[in-house]
């Protein structure tokens, strides 16, 4: 899955090298501030076909789910979304990007610690160690996303975006089985392309995220598990 996002660039940055000729910023900048650690319920910046960028929430819970009392999601299988009901029609006409600057993983890591006994003796124990994932290159990445906001429609209850996730290749981490779907510029401005046939669309998902080779990632501090904290030291390697 993907849970938590770094976006702290300049927002002109991510519309320049995905290419837009004339972006148009929809939201307050003197609200906007750097984000390291975003996480589901904050409003990240969304970029969408007409060129525009918006501040969106991350989280989307149809009417009819609501109804049921079902809760809000934050992601979409790529593998499944464009079939179910939750998804299908955000996969045709909600396809949107969210541009970042990393996301964040866990994995659970051995550490020794002293027993409890009067000697000195080490036992082992578990921590949940937080890694802040980034692109070699350090370029922004663009994560494939789907909303529900059309426009500028205020965002009531339940409307909200969610990011597309694929199945994880050897080598990344090695966390667990998802990853966010990952476009390079010239994959990502095709996501938006409303003109894409579903085939295509389905060929683009499986076969244009960017490979494990792309990346690297360090240990962050365990200060990231609070979605409160947000500075950034958060995604600096620990020594």
């Amino acid at each position: 899955m993907c849970g938590r996002i770094s976006q702290y660039r300049d927002p002109h940055l991510y519309a320049q090298q995905l290419g837009l000729a004339d972006p148009v910023m929809l939201f307050d900048a003197a609200d906007r501030r750097p984000g390291y650690n975003l996480a589901p319920g904050t409003h990240p910046l969304a970029i969408y076909p007409d060129q525009t960028l918006r501040a969106i929430h991350w989280g989307y819970c149809p009417a009819w789910a609501r109804e049921q009392h079902l809760p809000q999601t934050i992601n979409a299988r790529a593998e499944t979304a464009p079939h179910t009901r939750y998804f299908k029609d955000l996969w045709k006409t909600g396809r949107v990007l969210v541009p970042a600057d990393g996301w964040f993983e866990w994995r659970m890591e051995a550490v020794a610690a002293p027993s409890n006994g009067t000697t000195a003796a080490q036992v082992e124990a578990t921590v949940r160690q937080p890694y802040f994932v980034h692109l070699k290159s350090a370029v922004p990445m663009y994560l494939a996303a789907l909303s529900s906001v059309r426009g500028t429609q205020a965002q009531t209850d339940g409307m909200g975006l969610v990011i597309v996730t694929a199945t994880a290749d050897a080598g990344l981490i090695d966390v667990h089985d998802r990853r966010p779907l990952v476009f390079a510029p010239e994959a990502a401005r095709r996501w938006l392309d409303a003109a894409l046939q579903f085939d295509e669309l389905e060929q683009l998902a499986r076969s244009a995220c960017l490979p494990a080779a792309r990346f690297r990632w360090h240990r962050v501090s365990p200060e990231v598990d609070r979605t409160l904290n947000d500075e950034p030291g958060l995604i600096e390697a620990l020594h």
